[in-house]
Order: C-alpha cells, then structure tokens, then sequence
C-alpha cells in the first residue's frame, strides 16, 4: 500500500556549506559549523517557538533537497566510509544521504534566539546541513529520553579518527580570516571529507565553506591546506 502525505517547509537553513562536499557526516562533529534557521513566513510568529530557549539541543527533520532519492533499481545495502568504503551494510542501518525517502534528522546546538520585526531567528552549532536546506520539524533534545544510558553504536560505536591540519603555503591566510573562519576550515578538515576510497596523496580537493575554496591534500594522516582561493559569488 502506498500512502502520501502533503509536507511543506517551515524553514531554511543558512550553512556555511555551499556544496555537498565537506559537509560533516553527522551532526556536532564540526561545532565551529554554526549557521542560522529562518522560519517561513507562517511559523516567524514567536509563540511557535515560546520555551525553546531553555533547550540546549534541537532534533532538525529536514531534506535531502540536493540528493536524489533511492529508487527501485538501487542496491538496497550501502558502503558507509567508517568501513572504508569497501563493506555493505543494508540502507537502514546506516545513515547514508541517498534513501528511500530524502529525509534527514540532526542533533544541533541552540546557541541563541533572536526576534527581529517581529520574525524569529535561531542561531545553531554542529550543523551538518547544505546552505538552503528545508527544515520539516524542529524538536528539542530530552537527554533523559534521547540519551539512554545503554545505548551501542554498532558499526560506529566509537568516534571517527581526525587528520591533523597543516596550512603549509597557505599559512599567511590564518591572519587574513576571521578566525572563526579558520576553526571552521580545520575542523571540516580534521573529520577528513574525502570519499573512503580515495587514498592518492597528490590529488588536489577543493571544498567549498562560505565564499572561499579550500584546497588541501591529505598525506600520512594530515590534510596540509595548499591554498585558499576566493568564490566569485557574482557569477
């Protein structure tokens, strides 16, 4: 049986991540990556959100607006990057981007709530979410509820290891950026954006955080920044 349901938008997030590259894999993981929840017109009304700012975390339901989603033709297993790339686990226990419905859910921090013309705005930390992607709900976090004490991880029962970050030719731009620009760079660096299965220590990426371009390499452990090249956004 198929059901359907009419869903829309009650807001947008403004992320430092314009391209799906580098987005962390999981939310909080990247705590310099903070962007901004601006309500649609119909839920800007401060009694929606009455409360919320006792809350230190929020659940975000949101949409993989930019992926597509999983069809029948798909392999119904995934290769998550914690198993380097080269294992299968089935779609439902992993949290792979493309699924059969493009639904996603985060874990976030409330860092503040502000009412301007009479519009509400929410300030948020850890953000693992493309710049424009449509919120569908917000909830708050209930440690006792949300954190059971016997909780296991499978697979990803333990957190990932970090690159160290290195910004070699590119040093002179630490002084040139705010720095929390520069946190933000090295943390998305640290949780290694590559594809798992990419291990060439010549190939050049690019990622794409605010209005610059990244480029780093990744050798022994380290992503070593070779230089930071400024987005023409007018074009």
């Amino acid at each position: 049986m198929t059901t359907s349901w009419d869903m829309s938008a009650i807001g947008h997030i403004q992320s430092p991540y314009r391209e799906g590259f580098g987005i962390p894999r999981q939310s909080g993981v990247v705590p310099a990556a903070t962007g901004i929840l601006l309500p649609t017109a119909e839920w800007q009304d401060p009694i929606a959100w009455q409360g919320i700012e006792a809350f230190s975390h929020l659940w975000l339901v949101w949409v993989f607006h930019a992926k597509r989603r999983m069809g029948p033709q798909d392999s119904k297993a995934v290769r998550p990057p914690r198993l380097g790339g080269n294992q299968r686990v089935g779609v439902f226990a992993s949290r792979a981007p493309v699924r059969p419905n493009p639904i996603g859910l985060s874990v976030v921090r409330l860092l503040d709530v502000t009412e301007r013309d009479g519009a509400v705005r929410l300030q948020l930390g850890g953000l693992d979410l493309l710049d424009g992607t449509p919120i569908l709900d917000v909830k708050p976090h209930v440690p006792y509820a949300d954190c059971p004490g016997d909780s296991q991880g499978g697979w990803a029962n333990a957190p990932p290891e970090r690159l160290a970050v290195v910004w070699g030719a590119a040093e002179h731009w630490i002084t040139r950026l705010d720095p929390a620009q520069v946190g933000l760079i090295e943390q998305s660096l640290a949780q290694d954006p590559r594809p798992a299965f990419h291990a060439d220590p010549k190939r050049v990426y690019g990622m794409r955080i605010e209005d610059i371009d990244v480029r780093f390499v990744v050798r022994e452990q380290r992503a070593e920044i070779q230089e930071i090249v400024p987005v023409d956004t007018e074009r």
